[in-house]
């Protein structure tokens, strides 16, 4: 059964230029370059049904994937180390399985450290402050007592006209002073734990930033590279390792609408990975994309396979084999009458005109689909009947003169 590589893994335009050669942008209509007629074959655009297999090209990549950037920056002081091929202990290197939590590297921490102890100190002193605006709080609380019991004696005795004016104004003003310092004693109790709270605040953000100075792996998986050595500035946010869970990979590769019928999430399908060449994966479709990519104007679906044996690496190229029931008669035409603009990055085919008794190219453009073998399916721009150039097209130019060959 032949099989089928899809458009999406692959770019179109490199298997042009294998097939044919560079290909050509439109430009102003005009004669051949030496006045006469190329000669070129024509045929006729036909439809063809497809009953075999289809085969999507695929990139593996990991089922999670993480770059593990330092929060802080600083110079690097320290990395994890492990017992190396060669029997030496050596700093990780790409490969290395590392466990989650485990310190994969650490910046000098003396800077954050001050910092820290700075803040530390200002959290005590503010706490500090709440006690001792607490003490004047009662203070002040045990002096409103007391001129509160001596302003009530004085009222009594002002009401027997026992005391004078002067001495009954000096217990009211005693009494409204105690008042207000309790009242002061009390906004700096509030105050003091509003510095406090910020002390608090301070300190937890240094010691964040302290503690951020040591890096750690967010998750059990091997190390697929690292971007710092010791004694490298690492500046905060700037990816130093980047760690991936290769337990489970996935395969992403693109169909065209008139594929999609053929896929359902949860369908399982087999995979062919060109570095382990026939041995099969299983694999299961985890996502269909709900609207196409547009600009290749395709939709993605995403397979999970299991890799317990850690054979598949990220990067790797896969086909995925989908079979499809030939039911939609499809437009198709030989890869050397493609035609690609490198320019505006769209696809044409070359068909003829008569003018003044001459036959001049003409550009089609057109939508195409996936390969099948040194055929491409045409999505949309060309109807069966029509005559295209199938020989010589990437090295014509619409205006040009041309002849079918004998």
């Amino acid at each position: 059964m032949k099989a089928k590589l899809a458009l999406a893994g692959i770019p179109l335009a490199l298997v042009i230029m294998a097939a044919g050669g560079c290909s050509r942008s439109d430009s102003p209509t005009r004669a051949g370059a030496d006045g006469g007629a190329k000669a070129v074959r024509t045929a006729v655009v036909e439809l063809t049904n497809r009953r075999d297999t289809i085969s999507y090209s695929a990139i593996v990549a990991p089922n999670a994937q993480v770059d593990v950037a330092f929060r802080v920056s600083g110079y690097v002081e320290s990395l994890d180390q492990t017992r190396a091929a060669d029997g030496r202990v050596r700093p990780l290197e790409p490969g290395a399985a590392v466990k989650a939590g485990t310190r994969l590297a650490r910046v000098r921490p003396t800077d954050y450290q001050a910092v820290a102890d700075k803040a530390r100190g200002a959290r005590d002193e503010a706490d500090a402050g709440i006690r001792a605006a607490e003490a004047q709080a009662v203070e002040a609380q045990s002096g409103l007592v007391q001129a509160q019991l001596g302003f009530e004696r004085i009222a009594a005795l002002w009401r027997q006209e026992s005391v004078t004016k002067p001495a009954y104004d000096g217990s009211k003003t005693r009494l409204d002073v105690a008042a207000a310092k309790v009242d002061a004693a009390n906004a700096g109790i509030v105050a003091a734990r509003q510095r406090a709270v910020s002390a608090a605040g301070q300190f937890q953000e240094a010691q964040i930033a302290l503690d951020d100075t040591d890096l750690r792996s967010p998750l059990d998986g091997t190390l697929l590279e690292r971007r710092v050595e010791v004694g490298s500035f690492a500046t905060a946010g700037t990816p130093a390792f980047v760690i991936a869970d290769l337990h489970l990979m996935k395969a992403r590769f693109n169909v065209p609408d008139t594929a999609l019928h053929a896929f359902h999430a949860g369908q399982s399908l087999p995979l062919i990975v060109d570095a382990f060449p026939g041995e099969r994966f299983d694999g299961r479709i985890l996502s269909i994309a709900p609207a196409a990519d547009p600009r290749a104007r395709s939709f993605e679906i995403v397979v999970s396979i299991a890799n317990a044996e850690m054979k598949l690496r990220s990067g790797m190229i896969a086909s995925v084999r989908a079979p499809d029931d030939g039911s939609r008669p499809e437009v198709q035409i030989p890869i050397d009458a493609l035609v690609h603009d490198p320019v505006k990055d769209r696809y044409f085919a070359y068909t003829t005109e008569l003018r003044d008794g001459k036959a001049l190219v003409r550009g089609l453009p057109i939508t195409p689909g996936p390969l099948a073998g040194n055929q491409v399916v045409i999505l949309d721009g060309l109807t069966p009947g029509q005559r295209i150039i199938v020989s010589g097209a990437n090295l014509l130019r619409p205006g040009d003169v041309v002849r079918d060959a004998p």
